[in-house]
């Protein structure tokens, strides 16, 4: 398991992980072409309250709308994607279904556990929370 944020910050505040998970400071469009790059598939991607831009001029730095999409896609796996943006989950839903991937509907939920510390934020303090749930296929050989 491996998880990958830009933020010091965040890392340091992580909670304790199991042996055999990672936490690395990167930029998740890096890992991904990498991981593309070199054929790596990966069974399940988690993709957190991905701080969406509400500015129209700040589209591509949404990950539906960024340059790294394709890789995101290209390696297959489960996603899920959870933010409490319902603006967000629906534009990557509609990106989902535009790339021909089968994909569960935007649902509305309250984590039993919270995954992330900005889960646990959000619903502590009464934020709706968003998940959907796809499955990329993986590349032929």
């Amino acid at each position: 398991m491996l998880g990958v944020d830009q933020s010091v910050a965040r890392l340091l505040r992580a909670p304790r992980l199991p042996e055999h998970a990672r936490l690395i400071r990167a930029r998740a469009e890096d890992i991904w072409r990498l991981l593309r790059l070199h054929g790596i598939v990966v069974s399940r991607h988690y993709l957190l309250y991905p701080s969406p831009w509400p500015k129209p001029g700040h589209l591509a730095r949404r990950w539906h709308a960024h340059p790294a999409f394709p890789d995101l896609l290209a390696l297959g796996g489960e996603l899920e994607l959870r933010c409490n943006w319902k603006i967000y989950a629906d534009e990557f839903h509609a990106a989902l279904q535009m790339c021909d991937i089968a994909v569960s509907p935007v649902v509305s939920f309250v984590p039993d556990q919270a995954i992330s510390l900005f889960e646990r934020k959000y619903a502590q303090s009464g934020h709706r929370l968003y998940r959907l749930n796809a499955t990329l296929s993986h590349p032929k050989p």
